[in-house]
């Protein structure tokens, strides 16, 4: 009986200190007023509540906001109504009364007003942080205005604006393709700046963030998240290498009959591969080694120039593999009895495969080196296959 007296008498006590934590008196009276106040009294009074400093000025403010939404119909033409919705949404975000949150997006819904609607975004990015389902409502109202943007329909940018600055502040990683549509779309530069500092600022795996832009954004995105992971500061240099991994894994695998996006994605496994070249990424060679595949096809058809061809070489003499001297030496050998029927073989190409063979110093280039000093080659390829032979008798 005694215990549960102790009980009742607790849970009084927390009751009432809960009551006396809620409810403040004066605040009380700034509601009651709010209530029976006239509109333009009623911006007064919110604007009074501003300069106090009175604590749980949030409840006020969201009553602020339920008039107006009750009153929705005046936004469009009543100034002094959105000159509450103003004063109430920026008043939120400067407490950061996030219980308010929803009856912002349903105003920033409901309201075409560039002021009104800037407002709500910057206030959310204040009060959102942490909430998936504002997020994600942010992140689809932004994809939505990408995609107008993109279809030459009107956008309000400074609404665009106020939104990129907000989920760089909430700093979801969900935010991150999206924004980096943004930066790559065309807005302005302001835009532009905006969103890539967002970008930055946006938490989570970094590397894993463009690698997931890499594989599922549009085609001219992959291309320039390649670019700006490789000339990220904030990356480490192996990171970089698994980015480029994925990105000539992706060039190989993404196929597309559009003219200018074919050769994006060309450009793509370029620029992938010049990076693994760089750091001598063994770990992609057999990506490497489809991509010289493609690229064999490529050079003969005309499709991509020497320099690119190239490329495709250094990069499996870079990887430093037996796999990678076996294909290389394969076509050193397809070479050979070009040179051997009475083909010419461009003297840059074969320089290349013999240089890089002679890189690679894997024996089971022996024969096909040796036999370059046999037939129809320049002096300079025989000299360099000579010297490449000589490097694999060394091993």
């Amino acid at each position: 009986m005694k215990k549960s007296i102790l009980v009742v008498i607790v849970f009084a006590g927390l009751v009432s200190s809960l009551f006396t934590q809620e409810s403040d008196p004066l605040v009380d009276s700034f509601i009651r007023n709010f209530a029976r106040a006239s509109l333009q009294t009623k911006i007064q009074i919110i604007k009074n509540a501003g300069e106090t400093d009175l604590e749980g000025m949030g409840l006020l403010y969201e009553k602020a906001l339920d008039f107006v939404l009750t009153n929705s119909h005046l936004l469009a033409t009543d100034p002094l109504t959105q000159q509450l919705a103003v004063l109430a949404t920026k008043y939120i975000g400067d407490i950061g009364y996030s219980e308010a949150q929803y009856r912002l997006w349903e105003l920033f819904e409901i309201d075409r007003d560039t002021t009104v609607r800037v407002e709500v975004m910057l206030t959310l990015g204040e009060v959102s942080k942490g909430d998936a389902e504002i997020i994600e409502r942010m992140n689809t109202w932004l994809d939505s205005a990408n995609n107008r943007l993109q279809s030459g329909s009107v956008v309000d940018k400074q609404v665009v604006a106020a939104c990129v600055i907000s989920l760089g502040k909430l700093a979801d990683e969900s935010s991150f393709p999206v924004l980096f549509t943004t930066r790559n779309i065309g807005y302005s530069d302001a835009i532009t700046a905006y969103a890539e500092e967002s970008l930055y600022q946006t938490e989570g795996d970094l590397k894993e963030l463009f690698t997931q832009v890499i594989r599922k954004n549009p085609i001219p995105e992959k291309l320039v998240a390649l670019g700006m992971a490789l000339e990220s500061m904030e990356l480490t240099d192996e990171e970089k290498g698994e980015i480029a991994e994925v990105a000539l894994d992706t060039g190989i695998q993404t196929t597309t009959s559009e003219f200018d996006k074919a050769g994006m994605l060309r450009e793509l496994r370029h620029q992938a591969v010049l990076a693994l070249t760089q750091r001598m990424w063994s770990k992609a060679t057999q990506l490497v080694i489809e991509d010289f595949n493609i690229s064999v096809v490529e050079y003969d058809r005309g499709v991509i120039n020497k320099s690119y061809f190239i490329s495709s070489i250094d990069a499996l003499g870079a990887m430093k593999t037996h796999e990678a001297a076996e294909r290389l030496n394969l076509y050193l050998g397809l070479l050979n009895s070009y040179v051997e029927g009475g083909q010419k073989v461009d003297e840059q190409i074969a320089l290349a495969v013999v240089n890089n063979l002679g890189q690679l110093g894997d024996q089971i280039a022996s024969d096909y080196l040796l036999f370059v000093g046999y037939i129809g080659y320049s002096d300079a390829v025989k000299k360099a296959a000579r010297e490449a032979f000589k490097n694999l008798k060394r091993r």
